[in-house]
């Protein structure tokens, strides 16, 4: 028998003539099968054009942007207006018995997915703790009441708080069945939902030139170590909505009704077919309703108009509720969380499920509102939703899919439940619980397994840092090629045509050497730059902090640099130049004590490490005068000591990148510490007319971008504005060689 497309019992409104889908809407669906074809290639050609092209396709990246924020126009308006309509049409009555009967059925089918996504996560691995802890940080929490309670409906919607908008929408729908006269506002509610269906097929007509310019895009200026991360998500993504859409749920269903496996999945074949055909769930909805049927009327539940009501109401309901495939928002939060190096908090843990049930629901398109919320609540990156849009041409598929089922298990199960027509077998069930938990441990352990392929090995970034190539090449560099001292002066240095620039190796990220051995950092890089401004060349001195004091009399080099603290003595004996960089004093602990370290009024007497330091020393005996102090040459050995004591001194740049080179540590910088500690380069004495220059060529750096620039690669980590283009094949095949 060949399944005739019907009007969905969840659009068709008030009366059968009313609706979103109707059967010509269906078959006009089917008319226009080409469009995820179209969306294929439209993916291939934008792959492809990042390889040709490279970094180049980055100017469309405001076309994929314009696509993802059109997807968003209609979310709001349909989401409101599907759960005022689907609760609202019920009477009190009913829905107090469909409640009783239907509760159980979707907590499990949530419960299964939840599970399901957090076991398929053990194979992506858990970002390290975090490096840097501030009291502001520690306390930077968006209150729960905020998320879920709407006490102003437009502020919720203005800060995209999905949740929130969700629970106004079904209190007012619960509120809504005990109006008499609403079929009015039924009206307007069908006529809205109709207008967002209408926006979202004008925007699925310009989705293969929205693809093609987020895939373009993405593959233009994606890193090569990246890719792995994202087969082994989309893996995940897909292994997991199949096997919950066509093994689990359908299983789990055959144990507890009056059906076979075979038997659901063969009645929910059209449904699955047209909804993978087209990517759209909601066409699935009437052959859904017509499968339920079927089985319901084989368990033997009674005809007439409570039977047609409730199973109506279910799929109603469960095109909302139901939407299992949107749940796997869940997934690609926590792998955002590992790609952003973001490592969760027990409340985040534990909340994060239940955001993304409530930003779930609605239809499939709804979720990029969704993605938004979620990324906003755990301070990600925007970027998010193009890594959820990017992917989306391939996880769609797997996210329909499993929604399907979603509608099919509810909308079968609950009619069953409501007549008392279930016929469980523990047996199967426990078999069938069993056997889905071992086949997605087993599917996590390959995950894990495929890590050392897939994934790039942890690194400190601050160890692949690099100078400016275009900066290097200004500056001649020359190696102890000036002997003896020589005037602190910008005449002498002129005539000499060499800047001795004195650093400390150990400084990170103010003066240090990278994985590959380079000398590097911010202050270093401002090296560069005042002897290119200088027009002579570089001679970089190493110097001990124990012999700098006796290197800047003997005049052994000009400046001295690598984060070097302003103090009362330096300004006495030594020419300072005006401050670059100002930091608060931190402590270096074991992440998972670093709570412990965020109030210095609130701590024991503490067993701390620092190093023979003119400035760290007494402020750690001012700060700490209980505490138990350990002199140690530098922080080099830190690790081996930490049995011995609680904690090491720092600034907090200089013990965040410490921190940040060694998991496990964290940089906490405690409140009632005082005023931050000033960085500044330290000339010999006597050398006045030098450090006025400095201080205004400091000043001058300063407007015109430098330091900004410095600061935005070396402290907080932003890629370089102009970084060396990525390979592309256009270049590798008609860039000259240069003679």
């Amino acid at each position: 028998m060949t399944l005739q497309p019907q009007p969905s019992p969840v659009e068709r409104g008030v009366g059968p003539r009313r609706g979103i889908i109707h059967v010509q809407s269906v078959q006009r669906l089917i008319g226009a099968i080409g469009l995820p074809v179209w969306m294929l290639i439209g993916a291939v050609a934008g792959i492809a054009a990042g390889i040709v092209f490279g970094e180049r396709t980055e100017v469309l990246q405001p076309v994929g942007s314009a696509y993802a924020m059109m997807l968003q126009v209609a979310v709001y308006p349909y989401l409101l207006c599907s759960l005022l309509y689907g609760v609202g049409r019920l009477t009190p009555v009913m829905a107090r018995r469909l409640f009783r009967a239907s509760w159980a059925v979707y907590l499990f089918m949530w419960a299964a997915t939840f599970i399901g996504i957090r076991v398929l996560a053990c194979a992506i691995p858990a970002p390290p703790l975090p490096s840097v802890l501030t009291p502001a940080t520690a306390a930077q929490q968006v209150s729960l009441l905020n998320l879920l309670i709407p006490a102003n409906l437009f502020d919720a919607l203005g800060k995209n708080y999905v949740p929130a908008v969700v629970v106004f929408a079904i209190v007012y729908g619960i509120a809504i069945q005990k109006i008499e006269r609403k079929a009015a506002l039924f009206e307007i509610l069908e006529t809205i939902r109709v207008a967002s269906v209408t926006i979202w097929g004008w925007i699925v007509r310009v989705a293969p030139i929205g693809v093609f310019a987020l895939f373009a895009a993405a593959a233009g200026t994606i890193q090569p170590d990246r890719m792995g991360g994202l087969l082994l998500y989309v893996s995940l993504f897909l292994i997991g909505t199949v096997l919950l859409a066509f093994v689990v749920l359908p299983a789990v269903l055959a144990a507890v009704a009056p059906v076979g496996y075979r038997e659901i999945l063969t009645e929910l074949r059209p449904a699955f077919v047209l909804a993978l055909v087209t990517t759209l769930s909601v066409v699935a909805l009437p052959f859904v309703l017509k499968a339920a049927e079927r089985i319901a009327i084989r368990a033997g539940c009674p005809e007439g108009d409570e039977r047609r009501d409730i199973m109506q109401a279910s799929l109603s309901i469960s095109y909302v509720l139901a939407q299992l495939g949107n749940y796997f928002l869940y997934l690609l939060m926590l792998f955002a969380a590992y790609v952003h190096q973001l490592r969760l908090t027990t409340t985040e843990q534990l909340l994060l499920p239940f955001w993304t049930l409530l930003s779930g629901f609605g239809s499939p398109t709804a979720t990029v509102d969704g993605v938004v919320f979620l990324t906003s609540w755990l301070r990600l990156p925007a970027n998010v939703l193009s890594l959820f849009l990017e992917t989306w041409t391939v996880t769609r598929y797997g996210q329909v899919a499993l929604s399907v089922m979603g509608f099919g298990f509810a909308t079968t199960l609950v009619p069953l439940v409501y007549f008392r027509k279930l016929r469980p077998h523990p047996l199967r069930l426990c078999g069938t619980v069993a056997a889905s938990a071992a086949i997605f441990a087993v599917v996590a352990v390959a995950g894990v397994a495929l890590r050392p392929v897939l994934l790039p090995g942890p690194s400190n970034a601050l160890l692949r840092l690099s100078l400016d190539p275009a900066l290097v090449h200004k500056v001649k560099l020359v190696s102890d090629q000036i002997g003896g001292p020589g005037e602190p002066t910008l005449l002498a240095i002129q005539r000499r045509g060499v800047l001795r620039v004195g650093y400390n190796p150990n400084v990170i990220p103010f003066s240090y050497r990278n994985a590959r051995g380079d000398l590097v950092g911010f202050d270093i890089a401002y090296a560069y730059e005042l002897a290119s401004d200088l027009d002579v060349a570089l001679d970089l001195i190493p110097y001990s902090w124990t012999e700098l004091s006796d290197d800047l009399t003997r005049r052994r080099f000009d400046i001295a640099v690598g984060g070097i603290y302003v103090t009362d003595e330096r300004l006495q004996h030594f020419t300072v130049s005006r401050s670059y960089f100002q930091s608060p004093m931190a402590l270096i602990v074991r992440s998972e004590r670093a709570t412990e370290f965020l109030d210095r009024k609130a701590m024991p007497p503490l067993r701390l490490a620092v190093f023979d330091d003119p400035v760290m020393l007494p402020m750690v005996h001012r700060l700490f005068p209980s505490a138990a102090v350990t002199i140690v040459p530098n922080y080099q050995d830190l690790p081996a000591i930490m049995g011995r004591i609680d904690a090491a001194v720092w600034t907090l740049e200089q013990a965040g990148a410490w921190a940040a080179a060694h998991p496990g540590f964290t940089a906490v910088a405690p409140a009632g510490t005082g005023i931050p500690m000033l960085f500044a380069y330290l000339l010999p004495p006597g050398a006045d007319t030098l450090r006025q220059y400095l201080d205004q060529w400091l000043e001058l750096k300063a407007g015109d971008g430098f330091h900004a620039a410095q600061h935005a690669y070396w402290i907080d980590g932003k890629p370089r504005a102009q970084r060396r283009p990525r390979w592309n094949l256009l270049d590798a095949l008609f860039r000259k060689t240069p003679s």
